[in-house]
C-alpha cells in the first residue's frame, strides 16, 4: 500500500464542508443575493455549491489537510515543501489547487460585494422610512397637541357660557330648580 492509498483512504470532511446543510432561504440568483440569517458558514457554502466548487478533493483546502498531518514543530519550508511532494504524488498540482484558490476568491468577492451592495441598499430605504416616520410622528404629535388645547378651549369657553347661563336663570329666581335637575 503506497503514500497515495493511504491518502485517498482518508474521508474527513474537509471544515469547508463540514456539517454542510444547504439552505432553502439563501438565494443568490441572477437578480441579487439574499442574504442568511447570520449565518457565514451557509453563505460559503452556498457560494461555493453554486459555482460547483463543493469538492474539496482538489481544492487549496487540501493543502490545508495535509500540512495539518504534520508535526506542528516541523519549520513552514520543510513543510511547505513536505506538502507540495505529497500533492504531487496523490496527483495535484500547485497550480491547479492555487487555481482554485483564486477561483474560490474570485466568486466570494462577487457574491461579497453584490451582498453588501444589496444589504446597504436596504439599509438605506430602513434610514428613509424611519426618517419619514420621524416627520409624521411629528405631525402627529402636534396634530394631537392642537386638539388638546382645542379641548382645553371648548371646556373653557362651555364653562364660562355655562356659568354665564346659571347666573342669568339665578337672577331671574330659577335657581333651585336647577339645583335639583344638578343633585339628580
Amino acid at each position: 500500500m503506497g503514500l497515495k492509498d493511504l491518502f485517498f483512504e482518508r474521508e474527513e470532511p474537509s471544515s469547508v464542508t463540514e456539517g454542510f446543510v444547504p439552505e432553502s432561504s439563501i438565494d443568490y440568483t441572477n437578480d441579487g443575493i439574499e442574504a442568511p440569517d447570520n449565518d457565514t458558514v451557509a453563505f460559503v457554502e452556498d457560494v461555493y455549491s453554486r459555482n460547483d466548487l463543493m469538492d474539496v478533493s482538489k481544492s487549496i483546502f487540501k493543502v490545508e489537510e495535509l500540512a495539518g498531518t504534520l508535526p506542528s514543530e516541523m519549520p513552514n519550508d520543510i513543510k511547505r515543501q513536505t506538502v507540495l511532494s505529497i500533492m504531487t504524488t496523490v496527483g495535484l498540482s500547485a497550480e491547479g489547487v492555487i487555481n482554485d484558490g483564486y477561483q474560490r476568491l474570485q466568486y466570494l468577492e462577487s457574491a461579497r460585494g453584490e451582498l453588501e451592495s444589496n444589504l446597504n441598499s436596504e439599509i438605506q430605504e430602513n434610514e428613509n422610512s424611519i426618517e419619514s416616520l420621524k416627520v409624521q410622528i411629528s405631525e402627529l404629535q402636534k396634530n394631537n397637541s392642537m386638539k388638546r388645547s382645542q379641548i382645553i378651549s371648548i371646556n373653557d369657553a362651555a364653562i364660562k357660557e355655562i356659568d354665564r347661563i346659571k347666573g342669568l336663570m339665578g337672577f331671574l329666581g330659577t335657581s333651585s330648580i336647577f339645583e335639583q335637575e344638578e343633585q339628580k
